[in-house]
């Protein structure tokens, strides 16, 4: 595998024949995403859109002291979502990533190891096939660590790579999934140790290219549609103003970087 241009300092891509990598490149704080990261993500999609030659896409993290896919949305750029306008914000900006990898119009491939939460959750479920490593651990923690919500259409893709009542208990529970439940309900094709899981994710790659690339196209527009047809747009604006402007969120974040439990107060 060798490097075919350095989109960002927090995002890495390289090229293997026809399959493209998107490497999520902060190793030091779990790969969690950045306004930085997310751009330079937006423009790579964009790039391989246009770019004939890719066949399949790879988004994985690169590997620190541990592995990680991505922990999260940095900590910081959600402190600052004290009122419902810039919570909003945050949450249509990061969907239209989501939106962007679920529009390709080839098969994408999520190699996940380590933490995959939160936001990197989101992009794995926005991915047509996901390999696991054993260290994986997926969810959304949310109930217990920072206390906002999810916009409808992400409680969507939770329910569409889940099932309604595994999902509603992984946030119910709020606490991390492991590759073994994950490959249970089907979520994941594969479980590969952290050493191969690249490597088996570039097989799984390199057998999608070789299949009609507008059946899988048409096939996953089609889920897609599918799934959201029930989402009514707009319809999540009451709930994200309420979760995010809260009193209890704001204590949530205080809590996270002075590294103690949160107080609920429910308001």
């Amino acid at each position: 595998m060798t490097p075919k241009d350095n989109v960002a300092p927090s995002l890495l891509r390289k090229q293997t024949g026809a399959v493209a990598w998107l490497i999520f490149n902060r190793p030091q704080v779990r790969n969690a995403m950045s306004s930085a990261m997310e751009e330079a993500l937006a423009e790579a999609i964009r790039e391989i859109a246009a770019d004939r030659s890719v066949k399949a896409v790879i988004f994985t993290g690169a590997r620190g002291d541990k592995p990680a896919f991505m922990a999260g949305a940095d900590m910081g750029a959600l402190a600052k979502a004290t009122d419902p306008d810039e919570a909003i914000a945050i949450e249509r900006e990061a969907e239209e990533v989501i939106v962007a990898i679920e529009s390709l119009r080839v098969p994408t491939v999520a190699a996940m190891a380590g933490a995959c939460v939160g936001q990197g959750a989101l992009l794995a479920s926005a991915c047509d096939v996901r390999i696991a490593a054993p260290s994986l651990r997926f969810g959304f923690p949310i109930a217990r660590t920072v206390g906002n919500c999810l916009s409808l259409m992400n409680y969507a893709r939770m329910v569409a790579m889940l099932g309604s009542a595994a999902a509603k208990e992984m946030f119910f529970s709020a606490r991390l999934l492991g590759a073994d439940e994950l490959l249970a309900t089907n979520a994941i094709r594969a479980v590969a140790a952290d050493d191969e899981i690249e490597s088996k994710a570039l097989e799984v790659a390199e057998s999608l290219t070789r299949l009609a690339p507008l059946t899988l196209w048409a096939t996953r527009q089609a889920f897609l549609r599918l799934r959201n047809h029930g989402v009514p747009a707009d319809a999540d604006d009451d709930l994200l103003s309420a979760c995010y402007s809260s009193q209890d969120m704001q204590e949530a974040i205080s809590a996270f970087l002075a590294k103690r439990e949160p107080q609920w107060q429910g308001c």
